[in-house]
């Protein structure tokens, strides 16, 4: 065999590498396309507003609603976020935050939950991400937390929000 000989016949393997990966690729990309809801996010992940959160971190009898961090152990962010979320005073509000493992926060006011099948019903492939819940145990408001974001400001807001002028909202 020849070496130009070779050459052609390995450009025609890689060609049709080539053309297989592309034809695979653009197999997965219809079968997305065909499952994906109508309210489904570019990112992939189903946007969280109006859906209701699992029981976990659901408001509780005689609460107002919730506000839901979801972190990640090792994010130095996130131990910001539930440093603030510990010192927010948020009265009729449920704070609690989910983890994706155990052992990373320090114990302190809020609560912890460290629930995979939790952590992946909230999460929208950010964290750290602030959630409120109303007092039905739905999403109402969802922000993704960055290192400018003030987040004691958003908890206040999310108190007055759903503080003691949605007491009437619980049926």
């Amino acid at each position: 065999m020849t070496l130009p000989l070779a050459v052609a016949l390995l450009a025609l393997l890689v060609a049709l590498f080539c053309l297989v990966a592309l034809v695979a690729v653009y197999a997965r990309v219809r079968a997305l396309e065909a499952t994906r809801t109508a309210f489904a996010d570019p990112s992939g992940y189903a946007p969280l507003t109006g859906r209701p959160a699992p029981a976990a971190v659901a408001p509780r009898p005689g609460e107002r609603g919730a506000v839901v961090a979801v972190v990640d152990a090792d994010c130095a962010l996130c131990h910001a976020v539930w440093d603030a979320l510990g010192a927010a005073d948020v009265p009729g509000l449920r704070r609690v935050a989910v983890a994706d493992r155990d052992g990373a926060f320090a114990p302190g006011p809020a609560e912890l939950v460290v629930d995979p099948a939790v952590r992946a019903a909230l999460f929208e492939g950010y964290s750290p991400t602030l959630l409120v819940l109303d007092a039905t145990g739905t999403v109402a408001e969802r922000t993704f937390v960055y290192a400018d974001t003030d987040v004691p400001a958003l908890l206040r807001a999310a108190g007055s929000r759903h503080g003691a002028d949605h007491e009437g909202s619980r049926a």
